[in-house]
């Protein structure tokens, strides 16, 4: 079976630390390279993998012909430039959610998939979480009817660094967690969104240039209502990052799925609370499912248009809360 080899484009954003844990797990998959444009992290990284081969260029690691996918990872205003170098080298990609911070840079970037061919896979990875996925099974097999309402919340820390900065992650929370539920809406309804309301409030955090709590109300193309709770609501010291959970309403059935419930909490004296989550690994799923759809030719589960489509509705959020009114879809 021969392995697909990947590289990393930038630790800067978190998740990274974990695709390159699942990379190291995969008999399918070889991590061969990492580009970090900070030496510091570039050189923590490369000690936990065990990745001897580093770059503070990223256009020298894509030059590498041996390579046939990275993840893209870097600053969210980064990943076009990122994502157009990797296609136009042929590389497959799989890149951070969101996929942009604009509606142009996507795309552009959607684009150039195309143009050269490669796999592009936003990293919507509660499409390959067990209990989202048998969501989806019951909706598609008509249990709980014609669907009604989703409520979901997306909550979570202030994850720091860059992600206050406007300029580079595009936004606060309302641009870090509103993708996430808005594309498993998306792929739950088959239908996209026509209109958008969103509020925001004082900020947890007064220090911070970012929003940190919204509220976002939603309407789709056939009547379906739904909201979405993207707030960093949660304090510093919180022993896990946050959740996912939603409650999907049908004509016939109701169900809930609260994603990161399999876990225990551990208590030592002296010490900080401790959450030990036990349930899947949708991270290791995901580029499994993307190694199968390389090997395949076959489009990912989350496509770099479900990426757009999601950060169209983030987008429409910061809209409607300048203009205090409901903004329809699609964007002009």
């Amino acid at each position: 079976m021969r392995k697909i080899k990947f590289g990393i484009l930038s630790f800067a954003h978190i998740h990274a630390w974990n695709y390159a844990q699942v990379l190291k797990k995969l008999e399918s998959a070889e991590l061969v390279a990492i580009f970090d444009d900070d030496k510091e992290r570039l050189a923590r990284a490369s000690s936990a993998y065990n990745v001897k081969d580093t770059y503070l260029n990223y256009h020298d690691l894509l030059k590498r012909d041996d390579i046939d996918a990275v993840i893209v990872t870097s600053e969210n205003a980064r990943h076009k430039e990122h994502v157009i170098a990797a296609a136009e080298r042929n590389k497959h990609v799989i890149v951070e959610k969101p996929i942009a911070t604009n509606l142009r840079d996507a795309d552009e970037m959607i684009s150039a998939a195309k143009k050269y061919g490669i796999k592009l896979q936003v990293a919507f990875v509660m499409r390959y979480h067990d209990a989202s996925l048998h969501i989806k099974e019951l909706i598609d097999k008509g249990d709980l009817g014609k669907i009604l309402s989703i409520m979901s919340t997306n909550h979570g820390k202030y994850p720091g660094g860059w992600f206050g900065d406007p300029d580079l992650a595009g936004g606060g929370a309302i641009m870090d967690h509103t993708v996430h539920v808005a594309d498993l809406m998306r792929w739950y309804t088959g239908d996209e969104v026509e209109e958008v309301y969103a509020v925001t409030g004082l900020n947890i955090r007064n220090y911070l240039k970012v929003e940190d709590v919204g509220l976002i109300s939603l309407k789709f193309k056939r009547g379906i209502i739904g909201s979405i709770d993207c707030s960093w609501s949660r304090p510093d010291t919180w022993p896990i990052w946050g959740d996912v959970y939603m409650a999907v309403y049908g004509s016939e059935g109701y169900v809930i799925v609260d994603a990161f419930v399999s876990n225990v909490t551990l208590v030592k004296e002296g010490k900080p609370l401790e959450w030990r989550y036990f349930g899947p690994d949708a991270d290791l799923n995901m580029i499994e499912d993307f190694i199968k759809a390389i090997k395949e030719d076959r489009e990912p589960r989350a496509t770099g248009y479900d990426g757009r489509q999601a950060l169209e509705i983030a987008l429409a959020a910061y809209d409607s809360i300048r203009k205090g009114e409901i903004v329809k879809l699609p964007l002009s």
